[in-house]
């Protein structure tokens, strides 16, 4: 198993040539953290790692309205999905 590459610094296309956000992304889940692993079609890989969300933790019904209005406006891929910055409420 290779040892997991951080992120391509911030800019949108590989060293290939290839759009980042094209990329295949593998998402695994722990207790406290989540971990997106990337692979770009050229073979190129890194792992992105969030803080989860506590499935424990009660929700108001106004973030539920609001998860749904960010939802009905979003266009773009799953991956476009998970990368969009956790802002609070």
């Amino acid at each position: 198993m290779q040892p997991s590459k951080p992120e391509p610094e911030k800019k949108t296309k590989c060293a290939c040539g290839r759009r980042l956000r094209d990329a295949s992304v593998y998402i695994y889940r722990s207790h406290g953290d989540r971990y997106l692993f990337h692979r770009c079609e050229c073979g190129v890989e890194w792992t992105v790692h969030q803080n989860d969300v506590d499935p424990l933790q009660p929700v108001s019904s106004d973030e539920v309205i609001e998860v749904h209005k960010r939802l009905a406006k979003f266009e773009g891929s799953i991956a476009e999905l998970l990368e969009q910055p956790q802002h609070p409420a």
